[in-house]
């Protein structure tokens, strides 16, 4: 089950559909690499302390273990026992007065989030969610937690609040269930199943809108009325419903919400203005462990064209996406598969005509060897997953 934007779960289903997945040797090193969230303050790759403040950062998908297909489709792979561990070492450190989470997740799945709500919720000290773009569902229950909830800037967008399943059917796969049990797999094809999958969905959702509502200082049917129904709002509609306490302009200005009947439980901060000398003058460590986050994002993205440019062979894309800053979109995502299996569909027509040329199928088949090894080489080397 997801709480997850739908673009987002399409393209990683597509991409397995179309035979983008890693090798066990590939994913096993992916998880080495990024761990389970059984880490030290010193290891947690989410936590940056500056001063007095703890810095946790929630990128791209978040799942309850490592995913390979939500780093490259997802935009990042932050995981529900990181978050955990992160609240908690910063729970610990007595230095640290107030814990700020970064957002900019299409959200994620069920399994862990509620063990993550329960983390945030037990936390004492101080803490704000910053949405830097996307906050949607799974992610932004998590925001929700937090006792202010600011976006960074005008085109954010938040909610997507519900719960999702979705079945490919294949129409040659039947499945028969013993006569007491057929919820064990209802028959999406028909009322009835439908109706027993809709009835656990509305279990689910019911407990999700309850967290945030509970987080926001709101009721549930406030939630399920003003929240979107599903979608999502851009920051200001989002200020205006309640959702969220304040909106920052480009001057760092922030706008509060002064108009909503929502209850918020005083969560409303005052109107700051900040510029980026004040903020490096007045708050180095601060300053200084945001330009970090800044070049990490970087990083990865700039990553993430090379990999998926490389890999499907569309090197002018990843060249102008990589030049003009442009984020790993829905629609970069697909022009990339697009071209990928285009390659592919050249390279076999090319090798079956050279095995037939040649009368001997063994050259198409050490070709195609050749390229799946040169694929599986190029993804260990840009991730830095190498034996």
């Amino acid at each position: 089950m997801w709480l997850l934007e739908a673009s987002v779960r399409h393209a990683m289903e597509q991409a397995q559909k179309s035979g983008f997945t890693p090798t066990a040797e590939q994913q096993a090193k992916f998880e080495a690499r990024f761990g389970n969230g059984d880490v030290s303050a010193q290891d947690n790759r989410l936590l940056s302390i500056a001063g007095g403040n703890a810095l946790i950062s929630v990128k791209g998908v978040i799942t309850q273990a490592p995913s390979f297909m939500a780093m490259i489709f997802g935009g990042g792979s932050t995981t529900y026992p990181e978050i955990n561990a992160a609240i908690a070492a910063a729970e610990q450190d007595e230095s640290i007065d107030n814990i700020t989470y970064e957002i900019d997740s299409p959200g994620g799945g069920f399994d862990g989030l509620f063990n993550t709500l329960a983390a945030m919720q037990s936390a004492k000290k101080p803490s704000k969610a910053m949405i830097t773009n996307l906050a949607a569902s799974a992610a932004f229950a998590i925001a929700s937690q937090a006792d202010e909830l600011i976006a960074t800037n005008i085109a954010a967008r938040i909610g997507s609040v519900g719960v999702v399943a979705t079945f490919d059917l294949d129409p040659n796969e039947l499945s028969i269930t013993s006569t007491d049990a057929p919820r064990k797999r209802p028959d999406v094809n028909t009322a009835e199943g439908v109706a027993m999958v809709r009835e656990e969905l509305d279990a689910m959702h019911e407990i999700f809108v309850e967290a945030i509502a509970q987080g926001r200082g709101t009721t549930m049917e406030n939630v399920n009325a003003e929240y979107g129904q599903g979608g999502t709002f851009l920051a200001r509609e989002a200020l205006k419903r309640g959702m969220i306490d304040a909106v920052t302009t480009s001057s760092l200005k922030a706008v509060v919400n002064t108009n909503s009947t929502t209850a918020t439980s005083g969560k409303q901060p005052e109107a700051t203005k900040m510029d980026l000398n004040k903020l490096k003058a007045d708050h180095p460590e601060v300053f200084a462990a945001a330009v970090q986050q800044g070049a990490d994002v970087e990083r990865d993205r700039v990553a993430a064209h090379l990999i998926m440019g490389e890999t499907s062979g569309d090197m002018t894309t990843a060249s102008a996406s990589i030049k003009n800053g442009a984020s790993m979109t829905s629609a970069l995502q697909a022009t990339y598969m697009v071209a990928g299996m285009n390659r592919s569909d050249v390279s076999r027509r090319q090798e079956e005509a050279a095995a037939a040329n040649a009368g001997d199928g063994a050259i198409g088949a050490a070709a195609e060897k050749d390229a799946g090894d040169a694929v599986a080489d190029l993804i260990e080397a840009r991730l830095g997953m190498g034996g």
